[in-house]
């Protein structure tokens, strides 16, 4: 009888054992999977997490990802200018354009991984169409064309470029507003250029 009670008690006490075993196993997975959480701060879920940490905020990563589109595409037409275009001043900013560009864009990029934002590095498909198209025209059509969307693309990068010098984060205030003034300049100079064409 008394073995009996001791194996009860034995087999009790093993069940008792077994089950705080679980719940401490169960209470470990919930802390590993709160605190493998990188969006969890003091318990609640945070959203932006990336941009917060980088101190950049999402307005100045879009900013950021435009520029580097608009600054791409400004490459890649003066490009096709070079090669269809005959006149020789819409060939003088076309190197312009090549060079101002690069270097802005070199800056963009070292800036962006500084504040860990990925920026793109090939342009959207609706923009690559427009580019083959324009590879295809020659003469005074491709001139026309190369200087009037010249001079739309920089008015739109002159607002696109004020917007960003009003960002909270220091150094981006500081490349957009450099970066503006040689934007402004060749806004100037495109306008000369679409006089002398008419």
């Amino acid at each position: 009888m008394k073995k009996i009670f001791f194996i009860a008690v034995a087999i009790s006490a093993a069940s008792a054992f077994q089950a705080c075993q679980t719940a401490d196993k169960k209470s470990a997975t919930t802390k590993d999977s709160v605190s493998g959480d990188t969006t969890m701060v003091n318990g609640t879920h945070t959203t932006g997490a990336e941009s917060t940490a980088s101190g950049l905020d999402e307005e100045g990563a879009t900013f950021l990802r435009k520029a580097a589109v608009g600054g791409i595409m400004e490459i890649e037409a003066a490009k096709v200018a070079l090669n269809n275009s005959s006149n020789t001043e819409i060939k003088s900013f076309a190197e312009m354009m090549i060079t101002d560009h690069s270097k802005a864009n070199k800056e963009l990029k070292e800036f962006a991984e500084s504040k860990r934002v990925i920026t793109p590095d090939a342009l959207p498909a609706e923009d690559q169409i427009h580019l083959d198209a324009m590879k295809k025209m020659k003469g005074a059509d491709f001139d026309k064309h190369y200087v009037d969307m010249m001079v739309n693309d920089h008015e739109k990068t002159v607002t696109l470029f004020q917007q960003g010098i009003q960002n909270r984060d220091a150094g981006l205030k500081t490349w957009a507003s450099n970066t503006l003034k040689v934007i402004e300049a060749h806004t100037v100079k495109a306008k000369e250029i679409a006089a002398n064409l008419k």
